[in-house]
């Protein structure tokens, strides 16, 4: 087992270490930066957890993968470079770094784990890689700061909670590349208008829960069901629907107190009858067949 030091505030970590190992500096009140030598290969679980001085670490290229926890709870930390060696970041291991305002994840990785990043309150960018084909399961909850965020053309799934009360992101595109996107994703955000494309066929239930600056919403694909999507969307005016929903749920527009026009294709009208509650019905809009322009 490594020996490991604090020199006046400094973690010392011998060299030819080649992992960091478990808790090797959890719970250090007095650690404030780290030095980690060329050697290292993996930051192991919780090896720095609510090491809430820490506020500086150079993690070099030699390291692949860090653990799960890892940097958990160092609310210190305001800024942080993981280098192009990293492929792997795991369950929880920046959750709750309060102080992180920025953060490039490099094109290396490949897999980030469940809350790797969530109650990171003052995150306001993020980058994520088009090494990255899953947003996983509330991997930016609670970033209450993050103001917005691209997502690369590798994603195809969003999963459940992934950006959930992220209370300033007002702008998100979502690309032709994702076809699923699961339960409240984006519950309580801050969202002005949001376009689903064609090709998401599954949704999950109460995506959109109290997105109360919500105003327009674009739902384009052959979407199995819609269950309490716009629950709670106080502000939303316009919704426009895809050719072939195939089920909507009865609470759905629960709470649309300002709902004013659902416009679905040409000649679909009477197919969405069928599907929306009947008080609905005189909200709906058939937009005019597009003309296919002249060569």
């Amino acid at each position: 087992m490594a020996k490991y030091e604090i020199k006046d505030g400094v973690g010392i970590i011998p060299e030819g270490t080649t992992v960091i190992e478990y808790y090797a500096f959890e719970k250090c009140a007095e650690l404030k930066s780290v030095v980690i030598p060329d050697s290292v290969t993996e930051i192991d679980d919780s090896a720095f957890e609510r090491c809430s001085g820490l506020t500086s670490i150079i993690i070099p290229d030699s390291v692949t993968k860090i653990g799960m926890r890892a940097f958990e709870m160092c609310s210190g930390l305001t800024s942080l470079v993981i280098p192009n060696s990293v492929t792997e970041i795991r369950s929880f291991a920046f959750k709750d770094c309060t102080g992180l305002t920025s953060l490039t994840i490099p094109d290396s990785v490949t897999e980030i784990g469940k809350a790797a990043f969530r109650g990171c309150t003052g995150l306001t960018e993020i980058s994520i890689p088009d090494s990255i084909s899953v947003i996983g399961v509330t991997n930016f909850e609670n970033c209450e700061s993050l103001k917005s965020i691209a997502i690369p053309n590798s994603v195809t799934k969003i999963s459940a909670s992934a950006f959930r009360g992220c209370e300033s992101l007002t702008s998100i595109i979502i690309p032709n590349s994702v076809t699923e996107i699961e339960a409240y994703a984006f519950w309580w955000c801050a969202l002005t208008s949001i376009v689903i494309p064609e090709t998401v066929t599954e949704i999950g239930s109460n995506l959109f829960f109290n997105c109360t600056n919500l105003k327009t919403a674009s739902i384009l694909g052959p979407v199995k069901e819609l269950k309490g999507l716009f629950d709670g969307c106080t502000s939303l005016e316009t919704v426009t629907l895809g050719a072939g929903i195939k089920k909507i749920n009865k609470n759905t527009f629960d709470g649309c107190k300002s709902l004013k026009t659902i416009n679905v294709p040409a000649k679909k009208s009477d197919y969405y009858k069928k599907r929306l509650p009947e008080e609905l019905h005189t909200l709906i809009v058939e937009l005019p067949v597009e003309k296919k322009s002249k060569k």
